[in-house]
């Protein structure tokens, strides 16, 4: 029962403080506990060149061909069976590597994307060649620890929910979260026993929930917030209900009863929610629809062509060169 975590910004800070909190406290609780520091790994931004896509629609592994240290992460990751992340946050949202990470973990990663690729991999006989590795389908569960120096909560707006991208595609069941405000010097957090017991308590959530079965996890944390499934309070508000939460992409109604305001997601919507099979499967079907419309256009042949244009010296006698390679 393996318990990783994941930590960024600065060495021995609050941040990093409080995750060694939460990993002892889930030592306690029978788990094997390691921990990363992220910033101390070489791990490049996504290309978008879609190899790894493109490998798992072919039946094969969908392998990442940027080299870095991201390899040597994802195999701790896929190792683990439970996941804490810990992640300061400056610019209203948690630390950039985060997203970084999210973005390189993404689709090549994402459970349904892997799914089909294990059903092309069957219907067309494949025997040769590596597969997706089976450990991605493994359940994991965790939680996030989320870290701000301001004082004010809508200063650290982002922090939480950016985290969830991390976890989503692979369907990782977060099980608590804590936000942390107020933490402006690098290790406060040692004078502030109260956030010390909330990352303790996580660290025994999160362990006692990787010895549950699937269907018997559910949430731990003392926060709820306003979506069920992601318990942030984010929500993408139109002209009109259905309101919708940003992270998990569910709609539900808003109502208000004297000042408070209430909002109701169906059984439904959670269902679909990002980060359940079904919506990954839902989600990864649209990509695939589209696809299918791309290739009915009569105009398709004409692509290259058209972007070659942006080639050529009237689009590219502005573009700056990096220092390095001026001369």
């Amino acid at each position: 029962m393996k318990l990783l975590g994941l930590t960024c910004g600065r060495r021995h800070s609050s941040n990093e403080i409080l995750l060694k909190e939460a990993l002892v406290a889930g030592r306690a609780e029978g788990a094997d506990i390691s921990m990363i520091r992220l910033l101390d790994l070489d791990i490049k931004p996504c290309t978008g060149c879609i190899t790894c896509v493109m490998g798992l629609g072919n039946g094969g592994p969908g392998e990442c061909v940027i080299r870095d240290d991201w390899h040597f992460l994802h195999e701790h990751l896929l190792a683990c069976n439970g996941l804490i992340v810990a992640a300061p946050v400056f610019v209203l949202g948690a630390h950039g590597i985060i997203k970084i990470l999210a973005d390189r973990f993404g689709p090549a990663r994402d459970i349904a994307f892997r799914t089909i690729a294990k059903k092309v991999r069957a219907e067309k006989g494949l025997q040769k060649g590596k597969g997706v590795d089976e450990r991605t389908f493994h359940h994991r569960v965790g939680g996030f620890i989320s870290v701000g120096g301001a004082i004010t909560k809508n200063w650290l707006s982002f922090g939480l929910p950016m985290m969830h991208l991390l976890t989503f595609p692979s369907a990782i069941k977060i099980v608590d979260q804590i936000e942390i405000t107020g933490a402006g010097r690098f290790v406060n957090v040692v004078l502030e026993p109260q956030h010390i017991e909330k990352a303790r308590r996580l660290g025994r959530h999160v362990a006692q929930a990787m010895l549950k079965p699937v269907e018997q996890i559910g949430w731990m944390g003392e926060q709820t917030g306003v979506c069920p499934v992601c318990h942030c309070n984010l929500l993408t508000v139109f002209t009109k209900n259905p309101v919708e939460c940003p992270v998990c992409g569910i709609e539900g109604t808003l109502s208000m009863e004297g000042d408070a305001i209430k909002v109701h997601f169906s059984p439904g919507q959670i269902a679909m929610a990002r980060g359940t099979f079904a919506g990954e499967m839902a989600h990864v079907e649209e990509i695939l629809n589209n696809l299918k419309f791309f290739e009915q256009r009569p105009d398709k042949d004409e692509i290259e062509e058209r972007a070659a244009a942006y080639k050529t010296p009237a689009f590219e006698s502005f573009v700056i060169p990096p220092p390095d390679t001026v001369k």
